[in-house]
């Protein structure tokens, strides 16, 4: 087997990481981090072997599914760069991100906070072309800047989970209207 030179695996190795990342992302999503790991290697169609191959503990598969959420996140910025209103899109985006995994953070509580500072860094600058893109196109609020952005996505982490533990997960898009209001111009 030819080995991938970005990551140093074989192909093989790299095409069934990328399956227990895109099953524990969907099954995380769908029924929360506490999942029997089992069962993202079957949903993978891999061997519980192969998934502790990749992941040795539960915490391992969280933190890469929560690092490959910013890297979709990363890509979606790109493509948007160009567009006035991708500031706009790219935030609506993070939100759906934050809602699919708004339960791997409690998972990842013990993490060390230099990783998560260095996830903060790459979402800085995957908005920093397409605030400064919506800004010149006067999609964004005078004022609003990174900072504002990142209290916004805090502000519906919090209240999305809130929202969740009361059983008023609808609000979610109450939560986003209000944001926009506050952030972007209509």
């Amino acid at each position: 087997m030819s080995a991938n030179p970005r990551s140093g695996l074989r192909r093989d190795a790299a095409v069934n990481r990328q399956r227990l990342l895109e099953a524990a992302r969907h099954l995380f999503a769908e029924r929360g981090p506490d999942v029997a790991l089992e069962e993202v290697a079957a949903a993978a169609g891999v061997s519980r072997t192969t998934l502790y191959r990749n992941f040795e503990t539960r915490e391992q598969l969280v933190a890469a599914v929560y690092e490959s959420a910013v890297e979709l996140m990363e890509l979606r910025a790109k493509e948007l760069a160009d567009r006035p209103t991708g500031v706009v899109e790219l935030f609506d985006f993070v939100l759906d991100l934050q809602r699919a995994n708004r339960s791997l953070v409690r998972v990842l509580a013990g993490a060390d906070i230099s990783w998560f500072e260095g996830l903060a860094e790459r979402t800085v600058h995957a908005f920093e072309a397409v605030l400064v893109r919506g800004r010149a196109g006067g999609v964004v609020h005078a004022g609003v800047g990174m900072a504002e952005i990142f209290l916004a996505l805090q502000m519906a982490e919090g209240a999305m989970a809130q929202n969740e533990r009361a059983g008023r997960e609808r609000w979610d898009e109450r939560i986003r209207e209000m944001l926009h209001r506050a952030l972007f111009v209509a």
